[in-house]
């Protein structure tokens, strides 16, 4: 016992051991808080993410392969960009096993999808709308979006190496005007 403690009668002793260990723990508690706020990354704001629209006819194939090229160039590049595909005339639930396997040998995993036709609303909470081999259909056109139209690109079904070779030049110059417009922004 220090010559201070034995100052203290055995009441203050005791009533200062949970002061002093309540000190501790509230100084190493700010310390903690310090240390995590200096080393934590800041917290930036999410850039909003902006719908990109590919269509085609059944919207199970140049759409969809057009959207996962697109979706993987944008994540690479950090775009604030994601794509959907749909389709003007769905014809099946699915997509054709031919075009699985070989997006999958792509690097893409497709199986899962389920094609749908495109609305109106699509077309309004898009971006950018492209079609791809058709005209958008009446019923889902919006007033004042006009859609950019891809119509060299030839049937997956036919040339899967042909189609992917032309989907992938479009969307690369897409994404390549879209990553220019993000860094000039008007």
């Amino acid at each position: 016992m220090t010559p201070a403690d034995q100052l203290l009668s055995p009441v203050a002793r005791t009533a200062a051991l949970p002061v002093a260990a309540t000190t501790a723990i509230a100084a190493g508690i700010i310390a903690f808080s310090l240390i995590a706020a200096c080393t934590a990354p800041a917290n930036r704001a999410e850039l909003p993410v902006s719908q990109v629209l590919f269509v085609c006819e059944h919207g199970n194939v140049k759409s969809l392969m057009a959207a996962s090229y697109f979706n993987q160039l944008a994540q690479e590049r950090r775009l604030p960009f994601r794509a959907v595909a749909r389709g003007s005339a769905p014809n099946s639930t699915t997509v054709p096993p031919a075009i699985v396997e070989n997006l999958r040998g792509d690097g893409y995993d497709v199986a899962a999808f389920h094609p749908t036709a495109v609305s109106s609303a699509d077309v309004s909470a898009s971006q950018h709308v492209i079609t791809i081999g058709i005209e958008l259909p009446a019923a889902a056109q919006v007033e004042g979006i006009t859609a950019e139209q891809w119509n060299d690109v030839p049937a997956a079904s036919a040339d899967y190496g042909a189609a992917r070779a032309s989907l992938k030049t479009h969307v690369r110059s897409l994404v390549e005007r879209l990553a220019q417009d993000a860094a000039n922004p008007k």
